[in-house]
């Protein structure tokens, strides 16, 4: 666009009016040069092992559509999550940070506010960032800056909130940038894929307690079931028919891009939250499923393969190991941006093989009950060495599948890698303090006339999808202002999980969730909810009782 230039008398003045004029030429036009900036892409698969992959050496077909798209870009051999639940680690993927820094590393936590976040970078530039992810209601996501959970888009299959956003919003040509995190939770327990792609029929598999067990269940608690040798066939080829899900999805959405002229011009990711263990180490599952924490390689390692062509090497293959903090600095650097304070991670492609990486989870991921939430395990790898808190040292280049633990014939180098982890827990609280200074002040104390009232769900609701299309609404008496506790407690025995969390408002929308994911919601029924206004001392509703 071209301007014509007015002379302008008086030389000081005359400056001032042309950056007068330019300004309000930049606020006319939007951020400058986002024509010329690429989309991005950030497809996470839930509870997604790397070897499951062919292009992680998988004999099995299950990933075709990435594998070949793979090619396109570079291949990140040794990958790894932060923690063995999905919270902590998608907290590390938009953060850059470790779970002690950015503390979404317990139930219910929220982390601060003031967290640079990929999210929030990308917004700032003018990019399109739409939130497609039903689960970010929960707190852990609160404050990633995310923004609303966009639910026009939902139907009654996950990824149709993908496909339809893509679909509404994308066409030939447009220059408008966007920031599109998707991630899926097909892999995810219950291990439940089409009936066409069951390894024997469902009445055989349903005699086998294990498989029974894994199949109907989001959770399977350690010591709730056993599993006989001879179930490890049967627990693979389940789980890989949920990875081919996932896929089958991924080339969905590049497909999409292709037709719309747009793959050349977008950095496409493909990376998990964690891995998965079946039965590797005794059992299935990972620490919010199994409500057991472990560190083996089956449940930190993870793909993570990245294509922008032009940008990003072709066909590359980079071996150092690699972490999901990594991913946030690796954008800043592509995109050539500043740096927010206290990053982490590192630029991928400059890792180097003697790179420390380190671990955490709490004892059972967002299920831990309070009496457990300082029970933790964390982990440190450095080369060849891997040293879990729990007194295991493994060689990863000779012991692989880590069954021979040596601490007790390397007794000095455990203590050595175990002082590690002491220091990088040091410097980790007093990173998040630097970053995160707590806020000062008492808390402001708020007295309602009265308590809240629930008004939906009334009690001794049973919901049907159908009736309330896939979503689960809260209100109660109160304003829009005020911030609110909500206290659930959730299920009877090993489904069970309480705790309280905050929200702004009067109201609460929960979903819309898949249709498959509402049928498993019965599992944990009952669901017990009331309310009170943030304040010192609590003003509680009646308890509300529901079921799915």
């Amino acid at each position: 666009m071209r301007t014509r230039e007015t002379s302008t008398k008086g030389g000081h003045w005359g400056g001032i009016a042309r950056l007068l004029a330019l300004a309000i030429l930049f606020a006319w036009m939007g951020p400058p040069l986002l024509a010329s900036r690429p989309n991005v892409v950030l497809f996470t698969i839930d509870s997604c092992r790397a070897d499951r992959f062919g292009t992680y050496g998988y004999a099995r077909d299950t990933t075709p559509r990435i594998d070949h798209w793979a090619r396109t870009g570079t291949v990140f051999m040794n990958a790894y999550s932060v923690s063995a639940w999905t919270a902590p680690g998608l907290a590390s993927l938009l953060t850059g940070l470790y779970p002690p820094v950015h503390g979404v590393n317990n139930r219910d936590r929220m982390g601060s506010e003031e967290m640079h976040t990929l999210p929030r970078l990308f917004r700032s530039l003018g990019y399109r960032v739409p939130n497609l992810n039903f689960f970010t209601f929960a707190p852990y996501y609160l404050n990633l800056g995310l923004g609303e959970i966009e639910r026009r888009y939902f139907g009654e299959m996950e990824e149709e909130a993908l496909l339809n956003w893509m679909e509404q919003n994308l066409v030939v040509g447009d220059e408008r940038p966007f920031f599109l995190w998707f991630h899926t939770t097909l892999v995810h327990q219950p291990y439940r894929p089409p009936p066409d792609q069951l390894p024997a029929p469902l009445s055989e598999l349903e005699k086998r307690p294990g498989i029974r067990a894994a199949m109907r269940g989001a959770i399977v608690p350690l010591g709730s079931t056993e599993f006989e040798p001879d179930d490890r066939p049967y627990l693979d080829a389940l789980y890989d028919a949920e990875v081919r899900r996932a896929d089958r999805l991924f080339g969905e959405m590049l497909d999409r891009l292709r037709d719309l002229e747009l793959l050349d011009s977008t950095l496409v990711m493909v990376t998990a939250d964690h891995g998965e263990e079946l039965l590797d180490h005794g059992f299935i599952g990972h620490a919010s499923t199994s409500l057991q924490a472990k560190l083996y390689e089956e449940i930190v390692r993870i793909p993570l393969m990245v294509s922008w062509p032009g940008r990003v090497p072709s066909g590359a293959v980079i071996g150092a190991p690699v972490s999901q903090i990594d991913v946030f600095p690796t954008l800043v650097r592509l995109f050539d941006l500043e740096s927010p304070p206290g990053l982490q991670g590192i630029d991928l492609f400059r890792a180097t093989p003697d790179r420390l990486l380190f671990f955490e989870s709490v004892i059972a991921g967002n299920q831990t009950p309070k009496d457990r939430e300082n029970e933790w395990i964390q982990a440190v790898r450095r080369g060849r060495w891997k040293y879990i808190s729990t007194g295991e040292l493994y060689d990863l280049l000779l012991d692989p599948e880590e069954k021979n633990s040596l601490a007790d014939s390397k007794s000095a180098l455990a203590t050595e890698l175990r002082g590690l982890i002491e220091g990088w827990l040091d410097e980790g609280r007093s990173l998040a303090r630097r970053l995160f200074p707590e806020e000062s002040g008492p808390l402001r104390v708020a007295v309602p006339t009265r308590c809240p009232r629930i008004h939906t769900p009334g009690d001794g609701t049973r919901l049907d999808y159908d009736v309330h299309t896939g979503a689960l609404l809260f209100d109660w008496s109160g304003d829009m202002e005020t911030v609110y506790l909500i206290e659930y407690d959730i299920g009877l025995g090993d489904h069970h999980v309480a705790g309280i969390y905050e929200v702004e408002g009067n109201h609460q929308i929960l979903g819309p969730f898949p249709r498959e994911l509402w049928g498993d919601l019965k599992a944990w029924n009952p669901f017990r909810i009331r309310v009170s206004p943030k304040q010192d001392p609590p003003c509680w509703s009646d308890w509300v009782e529901f079921q799915f």
